[in-house]
């Protein structure tokens, strides 16, 4: 059975619960006959459907977030991988109204799979400020006011405020029904303005049908003198408030309907916008939430009696409504989503095991938050209690060449305005980072020794990327080996530093040392010298397939080693591919001579380097590491002293 290829991938683009039928062309794909045998991204494909050696359908495995992904074929007889071969798409079935009034307040219920990666929905430029997701199927959100009427888009965003999703035209907002006014009581209408009679003098309330009591403060007839549902006590000098609680201003007035009151001059005074309820009521048992968050859909405060539909939400306050009458609301309240602990859990994950750059830079954000605002967490680092513990912390940060933050805290101490931050990212303290690159893993019987992801720094991902891909379009592969995080040796006395400088720098490849020296005719690669020159050796990979790929087969001498010694054999017309030139494209060097080696132990053959960018007498490797490392990780590593060494063309020396 031949080595498997790829010529095609359809559909290229799926659901991130998976579930999606995708089919592979290509050749020798009748070994892939176990779901392990297909990768999207890492993780196996859920099912294999059908396979041929032409044609390979499987089902997509669940996603833990958006993005694209590379498919990859690891079998018996060879591997191939299709880079950003599947995208993984946040899935909206419906989204329910799809209609509401300009004031907002509208619960809406958006329905479809990955939803659970969604921390924010926009309508229009609009953030909502109330959002619950319910399960990865189902999350519900309140509309925000509008300006106008008329359709707008409903945009779903990720962590960082990228958008997820967008459907244009999702919701549209529809103009306000227009409000009658309320009958006062007693069946008298309100003034043109929305204001309530006053009172007559003496604080008496007008009795049922219009009629005014003579001044004394006589007590209404039967009906005016028990409160109104809602719970409001008649306000000092026996007025009575109207039915929706308030009470009476100073001076015996009685707030109308709508929220506008008369003021004892007689002008009308409008309410404040979102409608703060009166002194004096009382509220309900289950209408609001002691110190948290009251958010009420479609604008009800529940208060018993009047309610509007304005502004429908607020923080530790009840309000009351900006207009209309509505029933007391008894719905359901909901927890700011920003406390809930799918969103805590998510900040905790990026401090705890941040390694993008972006990542890296919230990270950053966040502990400035907690170190100087105290706005996050509450501050875990006491107070100092004197000029001497001041001073300690000051030159913490001058040793973590934390400046900005330095000066902030300066700025804090003596009471001054301090450096001003642009919004958004402050900084971008480390611009690479080490990204994990699918490995080649040939079936040969160091199959196992070969990990399936190796760290290639971020700029030179692409280079590698491309130079592996030449390789395997002449039928040959190259294991390589990384661990599965650089860490920097750390410092201290007897501190060592066990890889060359340039590993921990990101600009070294590691090939297997399981994939050479042990059965040269198989090995995927091989040390080799021309058979009838016998000059330096140089670093070649197998074809495998030599009958498929129009490599010229050649008479070559090749290194044989065993834990003790090595030897050399001949190899007859066989067909192998020279690495150093397809690498080199890439940026990546062998030593030259390459380092023969003694025995299978000594590796340093298996080490392509990248100097590319290295000034001589220039570049200092204090400049280096903090392209992939925070400054407090770099002070607290062996190479804390020797931040400037300065490339000499072949490492870094004072």
């Amino acid at each position: 059975m031949s080595t498997p290829m790829i010529t095609s991938i359809s559909p290229s683009a799926g659901p991130l619960g998976g579930g999606t039928q995708v089919s592979i062309a290509g050749s020798g794909l009748s070994s892939a006959t176990e779901p392990g045998d297909v990768l999207f991204g890492e993780e196996p494909a859920a099912a294999i459907v059908s396979v041929t050696d032409t044609l390979l359908t499987v089902t997509s495995p669940p996603a833990a977030a958006p993005g694209t992904v590379a498919i990859s074929l690891v079998t018996p007889n060879g591997a191939v991988i299709w880079e950003n071969a599947f995208d993984y798409q946040l899935s909206v079935t419906g989204i329910s109204p799809a209609s509401g009034p300009v004031t907002g307040g509208t619960t809406v219920t958006i329905t479809g799979s990955g939803l659970l990666s969604v921390y924010g929905v926009q309508f229009g430029a609009t953030t909502t400020s109330t959002m619950v997701v319910s399960n990865d199927t189902l999350l519900t959100v309140t509309t925000p006011p509008a300006a106008a009427p008329g359709s707008t888009d409903v945009t779903l965003t990720g962590l960082t405020g990228n958008a997820l999703y967008i459907d244009l035209g999702g919701f549209s907002y529809v103009a306000a029904p227009a409000t009658s006014p309320t009958p006062a009581p007693g069946g008298t209408t309100p003034t043109a303005g929305g204001t309530t009679p006053a009172p007559t003098p003496g604080g008496t309330t007008p009795a049922p049908g219009g009629t005014t009591p003579p001044p004394g403060g006589t007590t209404p007839p039967p009906g005016g003198t028990t409160p109104p549902p809602g719970g409001t006590t008649p306000a000092p000098g026996g007025t009575t408030p109207p039915p929706g609680g308030t009470t009476p201003a100073p001076g015996g007035t009685t707030p109308a309907p709508g929220g506008t009151s008369t003021s004892p001059q007689g002008g009308a005074t409008t309410a404040p916008a979102g409608g703060t309820s009166a002194a004096g009521t009382t509220p309900q048992p289950g209408n609001y939430l002691p110190g948290g968050a009251m958010i009420v859909p479609g604008g009800q405060t529940g208060l018993g009696g009047s309610a509007g539909t304005g502004a429908g939400f607020g923080v530790g306050t009840l309000m009351a409504g900006g207009g209309g009458s509505a029933p007391p609301s008894n719905l359901q309240y909901y927890v700011d989503p920003a406390l809930t602990a799918q969103l805590v859990q998510s900040l905790i994950s990026i401090v705890q095991t941040a390694t993008s750059p972006d990542a890296i830079e919230a990270q950053n954000m966040i502990l400035r938050r907690m170190a100087l605002e105290g706005d996050v967490v509450g501050s875990r680092i006491p107070p100092p209690r004197n000029v001497s513990e001041i001073g300690g912390y000051v030159n913490l940060l001058s040793s973590l060449n934390e400046t900005t933050m330095r000066e902030q805290a300066l700025a804090g101490i003596l009471g001054v305005a301090g450096p001003a931050q642009p919004l958004g990212w402050i900084t971008n303290d480390q611009p690479l980072s080490m990204v994990a690159v699918t490995n080649d893993r040939p079936a040969v019987a160091a199959q196992p020794s070969f990990p399936l992801s190796v760290l290639v720094r971020s700029d030179f991902v692409a280079g590698v990327q491309n130079a592996l891909k030449l390789l395997h379009s002449y039928g040959a592969t190259l294991p390589l080996t990384s661990p599965s995080v650089i860490v920097l040796p750390p410092g201290g006395t007897g501190a060592t530093i066990a890889n060359p400088i340039l590993f921990y720098l990101g600009r070294t490849l590691t090939i297997a040392p399981s994939a050479a020296l042990t059965n040269p005719a198989a090995d995927p690669v091989a040390l080799l010298t021309p058979a009838s020159s016998g000059g330096d050796y140089s670093l070649a990979s197998h074809v495998l397939n030599p009958a498929e790929y129009p490599v010229e087969p050649a008479d070559l001498l090749a290194l044989q080693c065993t834990p003790t010694t090595c030897s050399v054999i001949q190899l007859s017309q066989v067909s192998y591919v020279p690495i150093a030139p397809i690498f080199a494209a890439a940026g990546f060097y062998s030593p030259a001579p390459l380092p023969v080696p003694g025995n299978s132990a000594q590796t340093s053959w298996t080490v392509l380097a990248n100097t590319t960018g290295l000034v001589t007498g220039v570049t200092m490797l204090g400049d280096e590491l903090s392209l992939l490392y925070r400054q407090d990780q770099i002070a607290a590593s062996a190479f804390a002293a020797m931040l400037e060494w300065t490339w000499n063309g072949n490492t870094f020396a004072p």
